[in-house]
Formats: C-alpha cells, sequence, structure tokens
C-alpha cells in the first residue's frame, strides 16, 4: 500500500520541506521514492515514484531545464523534490508554472535536511503499510478460503467480502444473471454519484466465468477493498471451475442414461427408480422430449454452442428449480423435461435469453407429444427430432414447434426416414404436373400450391397469382386431368395437399433430390 503526496507532507521529519507548486496532485500516492543526482534519463522513471535531486546539471542546459518537468509528468510521477543551495540556488519561476500545469507537486528541501531523512521519513510509513497489507491479506486468503470450503459456493464467498468490506456485492455471470447479492444498499448514498463500484473480471484459463462488483461510498472506499476483491474473484474462478467439474460429470451421467433409454434398453422399475433419484429427475407424470438445434453455418463452433445452450439451460432450470435429463447429439442436443407449463415457461425464457445473448444465431426448439412412462422416451425422440427436421417448414426461430401443431406433417412421421418412401407419396399424383410446367413452361404446381392454400376460393388464388381467372380455370382443368383427381373433392384435395407436403418435406430432408 502507498501514502499520499498530502501525507507525506504531514510527517514530522517533512515540516521543514515547503511545497511551492502543483497543489492539484496533493493526492497522488507514492509508491516508491528515488533519488537522482544526475538526471540524464526520465524514461526509466516509473509511475508512481517520488523523485528526489539536487537539479545537477539543469542549470547549465537551457533545454534540460525546459524540459524537466514535462518529463516527469510524461512519466506520472507522484511528485518531485529538489535539493536547493547546491547546484540550484532557487527553483525557476518555470517549474512553479509548469507544475501547476501538470498537476506534479514540487517540494522544495532546505540544505540543512539530508536526503536520507526524507527518505526514510517517506518510505517507512509505506513499508509499514505494506506488511499491514500483506497481514490483512493474509487474513482475508484464510476467511475466504473457509467460506469456499463451507460448501456454501459462490453465495459465501460473495457475503464474506460484503462482511469484509461494508459493501454490496453483486455477482453476474457471463450470460448475464445474477448469481448472488450480498450486503445492505441502505449504506449506500442516495446520490449515486458519491459511491464508488470497482469491478473485477471472474477468469480461469482464459475462460471468463462472470463479473464480481463491489460497491461503497466513495469516502468509506479503502485500497485494502481492492485486495479482498481481488482474492474473492480469484476464489470464484475456481468455483466456477469446480462448477464446470461437477456439471460435466453430471451431463455424461444424465447423457448415458438417456442412451440406454432411448436404445431400449430394458430396466425394472426398481432401477429407473434408482436412477432417476441419483440424478435428480422426476419418475412420475409425463415427459416431454425437446429438440434443440442451433443455426450455425460453421459447423466446427456447435461444440462451444451447445455448451452455451446447456449453460443457459442449467441457469434457467435452477431458477424454476426444475431437473431434466440431457443428451448430445452431433447436430442438436435432446432434452428430456416434465410435461407442465413449467418446462414450457423455461423454453420460452431459453429463446428469449438466447436471442439476447446470440442474435445472430436462430435457435429452433421441437417437442414431442407427451410420453406417460419414461421408457416411451424412444418413440417421442424421435417426433421431437421429426418436428426438428421439419422446423425450417413450419416455424421461425424464436417459435417452439410442437408435434402435435405440425400442419399435418405429422401424417408423413413414418415415411420421412427414408427419401424413396417420400417419393412414393408424391411422385404417381405430382411428376406428370412437373414434366408438363417443364415442357411447356407453365405453373400448374404453383397454381395448386397457391389454390390449396386459398382454400380453393378461385378469386383469392387469381389474385396471389396475378393471373386472370380464365388462365386459372384452365390451369386447374389441366391439373385434374393430369392427376385424375377431382378438386372439388374433399377427400382428393387432401391427398394432393399431402402429397405437396411429402414433397417439401423431401426437398427439406433430402435437399440434392428435387
Amino acid at each position: 500500500m502507498t501514502i499520499t503526496i498530502r501525507e507525506a507532507l504531514q510527517l514530522p521529519d517533512m515540516v521543514h520541506t515547503r511545497l511551492i507548486a502543483g497543489a492539484g496532485g496533493l493526492d497522488n500516492p507514492i509508491r516508491w521514492v528515488t533519488i537522482v543526482e544526475v538526471l540524464e534519463d526520465t524514461s526509466r522513471l516509473q509511475e508512481g515514484e517520488f523523485l528526489i535531486t539536487t537539479g545537477f546539471g539543469l542549470a547549465e542546459h537551457t533545454e534540460k531545464l525546459a524540459s524537466f518537468i514535462p518529463s516527469l509528468a510524461k512519466q506520472r510521477l507522484s511528485g518531485v523534490a529538489i535539493h536547493t543551495g547546491f547546484y540550484l540556488r532557487e527553483i525557476p519561476e518555470t517549474f512553479l508554472t509548469l507544475a501547476d500545469h501538470y498537476q506534479l507537486p514540487l517540494i522544495e528541501i532546505p540544505t540543512e535536511i539530508n536526503f536520507s531523512t526524507i527518505t526514510k521519513a517517506i518510505l517507512q510509513p509505506i513499508m509499514n503499510r505494506q506488511f499491514e497489507t500483506l497481514a490483512y491479506s493474509s487474513a482475508i486468503h484464510n476467511r475466504m478460503i473457509d467460506a469456499a470450503l463451507s460448501k456454501g459456493g459462490l453465495p459465501a464467498i460473495a457475503g464474506e467480502l460484503a462482511a469484509l468490506t461494508g459493501g454490496v456485492v453483486s455477482l453476474v455471470d457471463a450470460l448475464g444473471f445474477e448469481v448472488t447479492q450480498h450486503g445492505s444498499s441502505e449504506a449506500l448514498p442516495l446520490d449515486q454519484s458519491q459511491e464508488i463500484a470497482h469491478r473485477v473480471p471472474i477468469r480461469a484459463n482464459r475462460e471468463h466465468f462472470g463479473t464480481l462488483t463491489l460497491t461503497k461510498p466513495e469516502h468509506a472506499w479503502k485500497e485494502l477493498d481492492d485486495v479482498a476483491l481481488q482474492h474473492a474473484s480469484t476464489l470464484c474462478a475456481l468455483e466456477y471451475v469446480k462448477e464446470r467439474a461437477v456439471a460435466a460429470t453430471e451431463w455424461r451421467l444424465k447423457g448415458d442414461f438417456v442412451e440406454e433409454l432411448l436404445n431400449g434398453q430394458q430396466m425394472t422399475h426398481t432401477e429407473l427408480e434408482s436412477r432417476c433419484r441419483m440424478l435428480g429427475y422426476p419418475l412420475t407424470g409425463h415427459h416431454l422430449c425437446v429438440a434443440v438445434r442451433v443455426e450455425v453455418a460453421d459447423q466446427t463452433m456447435l461444440g462451444d454452442l451447445h455448451q452455451s445452450v446447456i449453460t443457459l439451460m442449467r441457469r434457467l432450470s435452477d431458477r424454476h428449480q426444475r431437473s431434466y435429463l440431457l443428451r448430445e447429439r452431433p447436430h442438436c442436443l435432446l432434452f428430456i423435461l416434465q410435461d407442465d407449463q413449467t418446462s414450457l415457461r423455461l423454453l420460452e425464457q431459453l429463446t428469449s435469453r438466447w436471442r439476447g445473448l446470440h442474435p445472430e444465431l436462430a435457435l429452433q426448439i421441437a417437442l414431442s407429444n407427451p410420453c406417460e412412462q419414461l421408457p416411451n422416451v424412444v418413440s417421442a425422440s424421435e417426433e421431437a427430432m421429426f418436428a426438428l427436421q421439419a422446423y425450417p417448414l413450419l416455424a421461425q426461430s424464436p417459435q417452439i414447434l410442437r408435434y402435435r401443431d405440425m400442419q399435418g406433417y405429422q401424417f408423413l412421421f413414418p415415411y420421412h426416414r427414408e427419401k424413396e418412401s417420400l417419393l412414393r407419396l408424391w411422385n404417381p399424383l405430382l411428376e406428370p404436373l412437373i414434366r408438363y410446367d417443364t415442357k411447356y413452361n407453365q405453373q400448374l404446381l404453383e397454381t395448386l400450391e397457391v389454390y390449396l392454400a386459398q382454400n380453393g376460393n378461385g378469386l383469392q388464388t387469381s389474385q396471389a397469382l396475378y393471373i386472370h381467372r380464365h388462365t386459372l380455370k384452365y390451369r386447374l382443368t389441366q391439373i385434374e386431368e393430369k392427376t385424375g383427381y377431382r378438386l372439388e373433392d374433399a377427400h382428393q384435395r387432401w391427398q394432393l395437399q399431402l402429397a405437396l407436403m411429402a414433397r417439401r418435406l423431401q426437398q427439406q430432408l433430402y435437399p440434392t433430390n428435387r
């Protein structure tokens, strides 16, 4: 720790010195005392040093005389003391003007005072404060370690910091969640300009975990508070590393369990109950399978993005006191949640928070139908995955697509696994239209799509296509002739609609095929 120029001038051995200029810098901290008689190179001086000199050689060199004060101010010295009576009989007037301009305290030391007296007078309190800091630092370290080992985690560390400093401590993680806050805000001044907030990043292995902030009234702030803040941030980083290791183990155990369920491994009710209890997931009630995908062009980023989604999901589920199971797949994440309103709110918050954190990366979420028994998540996972594959056809981020709301595409569920199955659904009906369009440069297929989308309303269809009603009538007649289906028949219209959907789905799932 240091003392200021103001404090140094009040020391008993400094009473005969005199501040003659630069009063604006009286609160500059003195970090060390340097005695230089022949000052050849000011660039070697360090920020915060207090320079004592006789001014040897300055009087004979006009250039050195003019640059003396500016060069010291450039090095951000705390102050300068000139021992008059040896080489400078009196301090030049230009020194006074420049010292005031740069707010660099300029002190005159009379001839009768020795260098050693001044040096000892200033260094002794600095050294005493350094020892005080070391002792305080050690005490802080011990108290913080005790807090960290109390199994109280991040709240315990933040609480101990608040108790030690008497300030308000808040911890915000890298995702913007306020993890904890301690200390009474009543102690802070009503005028926010009178308080100081120091923020320290929480980092480990170049990874940013969050920010620790200590806020106190300006008049009550102590340099030792920064020591406590640094200790606390280090322990918070260690706590986050520990949390990451625990989460990785939990993630692996949950993933293994889900994989066994998806592979159809037979388990007794007792075994299921035991595994669920160990992982903190309720076996009772209905369950949802949730497929989550980050839409990103660079697939090498998926690993980090999946980790971000998992971390965000963990933070949100902690707030809702909601447990879940998780399995990572190459291109998506599979979550298993209880089927209730809390889970739906959690997923809505997941999309909202993700959009705030990564507006350029769309998050797609698809839900299965509820399943009554946990082993039934095999079929539920297939529903969620199918809905996720069809997501671009039916929804836009941040919408959540449910299997039951797939606008009829769920009826194609058994056929999506093979492109040939989809092809057999639509090709017999639509191939004649495609072939005709290609040969005669017509738009029969597009006309059919718009006509069905407009619920068979001819006026709206012709307006949407920007064609005359007679042209529309001719095209509809051609469609009926080529497909052999009557558009007035509801059942046959539905088959044509299903064929169009099958074709769109094939184009989505197998983009190399038409």
